[in-house]
């Protein structure tokens, strides 16, 4: 049993189109795979890259991370460097500034007098006063971002530099994944 022109033509291209969207159906399923055949590169649905692209990769634009564990009261703790000075500090979202302890401040050769102490600064154990400074980098792993503000703690009013929000803010990224934290710039 033949079928009519018109007919013919039109099951043709319903073949066609169904052939078409089977296509469709299976890149989109499969679009990592088909995305590294039809482009020649790694396809989204994978972070990896090759050796030889990551070689490619210009060190500027690719994104800086730092991943760190939590100690095991829960906080993170991380030694960073403040003017090419190491300082070990506690990563604090609830913090405003990176507000380094006097001690520290000293030791990486910021000079703070009394009258420099011009801001009150609200604690967790109350109010304080504290010195305002911008740091010319602060580095943490291979993250580094210049020109952040801070503050300077009286001498004795601080257990712990704290890295706050005006370094924190800066990146494009900050994760908690469980008990891993991720800093991403």
């Amino acid at each position: 049993m033949g079928f009519s022109s018109g007919t013919g033509n039109a099951v043709r291209e319903l073949a066609i189109w169904t052939g078409l969207g089977a296509v469709a159906i299976a890149l989109f399923i499969n679009f990592g795979e088909a995305s590294t055949a039809f482009l020649g590169r790694a396809g989204s649905a994978s972070t990896e890259q090759p050796a030889a692209a990551n070689a490619s990769l210009d060190e500027e634009s690719a994104p800086r991370e730092v991943h760190l564990r939590a100690a095991d009261n829960g906080h993170f703790f991380a030694q960073i460097y403040l003017n090419g000075e190491p300082v070990d500090v506690l990563v604090d979202t609830g913090a405003t500034h990176v507000a380094l302890r006097y001690e520290d401040a000293m030791a990486i050769g910021l000079d703070v007098k009394d009258s420099d102490y011009t801001l009150v600064a609200k604690t967790a154990n109350g109010s304080a006063k504290a010195a305002p400074v911008t740091l010319d980098e602060v580095r943490i792993g291979d993250i580094i971002i210049r020109n952040v503000e801070a503050t300077i703690g009286q001498p004795g009013t601080k257990f712990i530099t704290l890295l706050g929000m005006t370094f924190l803010s800066k990146l494009s990224r900050v994760d908690i994944r469980g008990k891993e934290l991720v800093l991403v710039e």
